[in-house]
């Protein structure tokens, strides 16, 4: 996620490093949901899906802007395909990783896959004619709009954009359009270029603690991003498990799940004592499947739903009297 050059602009550096502190507050509100502190659905939001994008976008626009800048007078062609390459290791890795954790939505093209193709489809673009790369990352821009075919939905071809539906992963950033995205700040470096600024960006040095710790963030973009999630991740499950109640006392005697238990069954006909007894059964048995925050917030999944269902009958045929057998 960092510019393929060895040269470097503290403003670049210090806009990057802010980028990197909207992430680290992005994944943990995820992990916050992710362990259920966060209300119902605020993940699926169209606020916190916006927030995500223009992250997302502003790293991407970055990297075409530093790419540009970087090569203004000479492209060090070995620098560059060296940390093309490193960000690709770095994007494989993350697959292996999440693929071993969330097997069921690892990320397979996200933005570390999205950079280093993408920086590698602009490096012969970046002394291209100004009218070709615009039109290019208009087309680039424009094309998920007009084509959404089946077609594309194919493994092979997903990675595109084109196809009618995301796939189920963590983090999507298909080619189109992002790298239209990436094109735009190429073009945006040229503008920068063409107007003398670079000089008063090399300049620019921070004066504040907050300023040089943004450009340090910068300046080790990608080891940050490839730490900060197992340890915002370890730590929000820490404090998730220090806070929580303990698991004996979520569903228990006092709690609301066992006085609306009671209530239902016995508004529905049964005995009060039968009813405590079946509902500190549910409890238990809910808790031990570890099930009990789940039951006690409403927030079961469709599965964990099932496996309740299942809990609530056997208590009922275990402790309520049954009908004589014809």
């Amino acid at each position: 996620m960092e510019q393929v050059s060895t040269k470097r602009f503290s403003a670049l550096d210090a806009a990057r490093g802010l980028a990197l502190v909207a992430m680290f507050v992005f994944h943990f509100c995820w992990d916050l949901a992710y362990f259920r502190l966060t209300p119902e659905g605020f993940t699926d939001s169209a606020g916190f899906h916006g927030f995500g994008h223009a992250i997302a976008a502003s790293f991407v626009f970055i990297a075409g802007l530093g790419l540009t800048l970087a090569a203004r007078s000479r492209l060090d062609l070995h620098s560059a395909l060296m940390r093309i390459g490193l960000i690709g290791l770095s994007a494989l890795a993350v697959t292996a990783v999440t693929y071993l954790i969330f097997p069921e939505a690892f990320i397979w093209f996200g933005i570390l896959h999205l950079l280093a193709l993408g920086s590698a489809l602009s490096l012969p673009l970046i002394f291209a004619p100004a009218v070709l790369v615009a039109a290019l990352a208009l087309v680039a821009l424009v094309l998920p709009l007009v084509i959404s075919e089946p077609a594309f939905d194919a493994p092979l071809l997903q990675w595109l954009g084109l196809g009618t539906h995301p796939p189920m992963t963590n983090d999507w950033r298909p080619l189109l359009p992002w790298f239209g995205v990436m094109l735009l700040g190429l073009l945006a470096g040229r503008a920068v270029a063409a107007k003398g600024l670079p000089q008063k960006l090399g300049s620019w040095q921070p004066k504040s603690f907050l300023g040089r710790g943004f450009v340090w963030g910068g300046q080790h973009t990608l080891a940050l991003y490839l730490t900060h999630q197992p340890v915002l991740f370890a730590l929000v499950f820490i404090g998730a498990t220090l806070t929580a109640p303990r698991d004996a006392d979520i569903l228990g005697a006092q709690s609301g799940f066992m006085r609306g238990c009671e209530t239902q069954c016995v508004t529905t006909g049964g005995e009060a004592g039968l009813c405590t007894r079946a509902c500190g059964c549910i409890a238990q048995d809910a808790t031990d499947k570890g099930m009990g925050r789940a039951v006690a917030r409403n927030q079961l999944t469709p599965d964990e739903q099932l496996k309740f269902n299942d809990i609530t009958k056997a208590c009922l045929r275990r402790l309520m009297p049954q009908p004589p057998a014809q």
